[in-house]
């Protein structure tokens, strides 16, 4: 674990480092009265900034996401076998009017589980987002947006039988969440708090996930924005201990061009309750039409 501490606090202070020393250069390809255009969208952090109206966004993703480790109910460290997980996602945002645009999202994912005695590996489409984004607030003099995000997940992955590992959550809910960005010149910053809430016979002893994230970037370049991002999330059950995790994630945020945007990152769990402790790496293309 100090290790992961070792390695999260060396890369602040690169990252850090990195942009001070780039702010204060005196000479640049820009010009000082030139204002850099700063990029809202982050890895695992909602922004709130909707598609422009007419205009359609189209991301491209893949994850891979493992784990050898992880923590029981008191938070303690414990082993387990392999488990691992395949992604590929296609998500399509539409912007309708000015502040609101909706849009889906539906990933294909390969699973593999050597824990227990049951069905070692599946593979199928996972399960279907719907949502749309309302931005509600803008205020260009403190360059603060504030959007209402809510949606709901439809359970049309596999589920798990005796001969393999479902990739749904067998169960509808509900997703909210309200999404914050500010910008400081070329510092950038977004934060999310959301709740998603199960409902429908099929949800079980399941009563809802919190999740909470917050990420900082720096427009380094007009197509680079090196960032890190801090998340907590926390699942709910009617008697069973939820799973709690809180990971961290750098990354890169590359927008090359108006219509060309590409992701990736990593992303580590650091702490937790009767969760795995999970290393993912990341990587989205986007298209904007």
């Amino acid at each position: 674990m100090r290790r992961w501490y070792a390695m999260v606090l060396m890369a602040l202070i690169f990252l850090g480092g990195v942009c001070l020393v780039w702010d204060a250069a005196p000479a640049r390809a820009e010009s000082e009265n030139e204002a850099t255009e700063v990029e809202h969208g982050k890895l695992g952090t909602a922004d709130a900034t909707p598609v422009d109206p007419g205009h359609v966004e189209l991301e491209f993703g893949y994850s891979y996401a493992w784990s050898r480790r992880g923590w029981d109910p008191a938070g303690r460290a414990t082993g387990r076998s392999l488990d691992e997980e395949h992604a590929l996602g296609l998500s399509v945002t539409v912007g309708v009017v000015e502040n609101l645009d909706v849009g889906f999202g539906l990933d294909y994912l390969w699973l593999h589980d050597e824990e227990g005695d049951g069905p070692k590996r599946g593979r199928s489409i996972g399960d279907l987002d719907l949502g749309g984004r309302y931005r509600f607030y803008q205020n260009d003099t403190y360059k603060l947006e504030i959007a209402y995000i809510s949606g709901f997940t439809v359970p049309t992955g596999s589920r798990t039988d005796r001969d393999d590992l479902g990739t749904s959550q067998e169960f509808w809910s509900w997703d909210n969440s309200v999404a914050l960005s500010k910008d400081w010149d070329r510092w950038t910053a977004n934060a999310e708090l959301g709740y998603s809430l199960p409902f429908g016979e099929k949800r079980g002893e399941a009563r809802g996930s919190l999740i909470a994230n917050m990420a900082v970037g720096y427009q380094l370049l007009s197509w680079l924005q090196p960032e890190v991002e801090a998340g907590y999330s926390r699942d709910y059950f009617e008697a069973a201990e939820g799973g709690e995790t809180l990971a961290l994630t750098a990354g890169l945020v590359m927008p090359i061009s108006d219509r060309l945007r590409v992701n990736v990152g990593v992303r580590q769990s650091l702490w937790g309750r009767n969760a795995d402790r999970t290393t993912a790496f990341m990587l989205a293309v986007k298209l904007a039409f």
